[in-house]
């Protein structure tokens, strides 16, 4: 049944256009470390034997075929897995909040972990894709070497970030000497020693990576999360004032756990399974040897990605940077912003991400058959125009929805999620009345980049994302200014004008594709006036209904 399954998934995804980008989102009390999102390299494929991760090949040599299958396998688990962690996070968070301050969920959800990611990504990030894009013309072990001096790397960025963490950035407490400030520093400095420990694991994972050994990771990432997650429920019952200390004690025991399954598995695959699959022949292979160098291709691609990826790592945490180094908010602001935008993200991962997944294929596959097409090049537009209108139609009366029933109901919504501190206290439910308004730019914007990146040649490619660059300053210098005036929804408000500023490129080059047929490509997109009448009314009712039930 599985592999007939997985065979089925195989010639849906050799469909052209279709495309798997599955990213698990680790934002949260409990999902603070960066995702591990596998780069799957040409040369890299998997088999069926094995229980826990998919087999390589005997051959190195691996058919286009099986690279796809070992993908499709692999982006089915992280959807498993992405839906698993959020339900998980979810529920896990709606406990916590009984037990610790708002300050503690600022501290631990923005600032122990933007540390940890900012590690992870600079110390590791260039190496992961750089080796995955490894040829066969480059020795393993040298390749094992290279990956080894992750740890020096991860040793250097801990320490000096660390540094930066405990002196240069402001700290909880009233005077340094205090407890606050005292278990803060502690934990950071235990968050920097699981980091380092952590990057002993990195070459069995790497070669877990390059070999599609989906379910590795997977096991692997389940085992962080759930480590640490139960010595923090424990912790924030039995000793809620050293909750932050605990944040990152789980996060050690975590990843002392999972240095066990990597190591543990790649010793019962190498000896018991297929000894004859990888390039080494024992888990003392793994190990750094003495007196050979480095694949030069590799170091220099590696250092190629690290630059290219300080640039993405600052805009995609532009706004935790902004909140650490700016303090542009309190831990307690902090804290409650992570919150809401973690629950106003629900709909954005679980009904927006599918949408523009599935509509990006469509566009994808109707245009390249609108360009071999030479007698029914219109007919096929217009229904593109026509699909593409009732998508975005239906996007914004999702968004409307949001907006009707969010607007009234946040503060309830709060109170059932985080108790009276969360829905009473701070600024929370106009934090989540903001998000609700928000996501309806996100719905919009989803939907019409959809279009634009199945439509976009490579020349308009390179525009486009020199003009993403532009507006993500414009978000982050907009953000800066309207949180001096207004707070934590100053994110909010900014991240609608980057939205709304994308969604009117999109219609720029939209109107440009549809402009060569003279065809109206708007048509469908604005929703009739008796429907807005009707959500015009039904706001009023409820708005009604829910003040007077407050």
């Amino acid at each position: 049944m599985e592999r007939k399954l997985e065979e089925k998934m195989a010639g849906i995804m050799n469909k052209p256009g279709v495309v798997g980008a599955i990213c698990v989102d680790n934002k949260g009390l409990t999902l603070s470390d960066r995702s591990r999102t596998p780069i799957i390299d040409d040369s890299s494929s998997s088999s069926d034997d094995g229980e826990m991760a998919g087999s390589p090949k005997k051959s190195q040599t691996k058919a286009p075929d099986e690279i796809l299958s070992g993908t499709v396998r692999s982006a089915s688990f992280n959807i498993v897995f992405q839906v698993i962690t959020r339900v998980f996070t979810f529920m896990l968070n709606a406990f916590i909040l009984r037990y610790v301050s708002h300050d503690v969920l600022g501290i631990c959800n923005v600032r122990l972990a933007l540390l940890y990611s900012s590690v992870m990504f600079l110390s590791r990030e260039p190496f992961r894709r750089a080796v995955l894009r490894k040829s066969e013309n480059d020795c393993w072990l040298e390749t094992i070497n290279l990956i080894w001096l992750v740890i020096p790397c991860t040793l250097f960025w801990s320490i000096s970030l660390g540094l930066v963490w405990c002196y240069l950035l402001s700290q909880p407490g009233d005077f340094p000497d205090s407890a606050e400030a005292v278990q803060y520093r502690l934990s950071v400095w235990l968050m920097c020693f699981a980091l380092v420990l952590d990057s002993f694991t990195e070459v069995p994972y790497i070669l877990g990576q390059y070999f599609l050994f989906y379910r590795l990771r997977i096991v692997g990432d389940t085992t962080l999360i759930a480590v640490r997650s139960l010595c923090l429920c424990i912790a924030v019952v039995k000793f809620p004032s050293a909750a932050i200390f605990s944040y990152a004690f789980g996060t050690l025991v975590g990843v002392m756990c999972v240095g066990a399954v990597y190591y543990g598995y790649f010793y019962y695959y190498i000896h018991q399974i297929a000894k004859r699959d990888l390039p080494v022949k024992s888990v003392l292979l793994l190990l750094p040897r003495a007196g050979l160098r480095f694949p030069l291709g590799l170091k220099v691609l590696a250092w190629t990605f690290f630059k290219q990826g300080i640039l993405k790592q600052l805009l995609t945490e532009g706004e935790r940077y902004m909140m650490t180094f700016l303090d542009v908010l309190t831990f307690e602001e902090q804290g409650i912003y992570d919150l809401v935008s973690n629950l106003g993200s629900l709909a954005a991962r679980f009904v927006f991400l599918p949408v523009e997944e599935s509509s990006y294929s469509y566009f994808a596959q109707s245009l390249q058959k609108q360009a071999k097409s030479l007698t029914r090049t219109k007919e096929i537009m217009v229904e593109i125009g026509a699909v593409l209108g009732r998508l975005v139609r239906m996007m914004s009366l999702i968004g409307m929805i949001i907006i009707v029933y969010g607007l009234p109901y946040s503060n309830t919504v709060l109170f059932l999620y985080g108790g009276s501190r969360l829905s009473d206290e701070g600024p929370g439910t106009s934090l989540l009345q903001a998000n609700c308004i928000n996501i309806l730019a996100l719905a919009l914007n989803g939907v019409t980049e959809a279009f634009t990146f199945a439509a976009m040649s490579k020349e308009q490619m390179d525009k486009f994302n020199k003009r993403l660059i532009w507006f993500s300053v414009i978000y982050l210098l907009a953000a800066w200014i309207l949180t001096s005036y207004f707070g934590s929804i100053g994110f909010f408000i900014a991240n609608s004008i980057n939205m709304t500023l994308r969604i009117i490129q999109s219609c720029t080059l939209v109107q440009l594709k549809f402009s060569e047929h003279k065809i109206s490509p708007f048509k469908f997109w604005m929703p009739k006036v008796n429907v807005i009448a009707a959500f015009g009314i039904s706001a009023a009712i409820v708005w009604i209904f829910a003040v007077s039930i407050q």
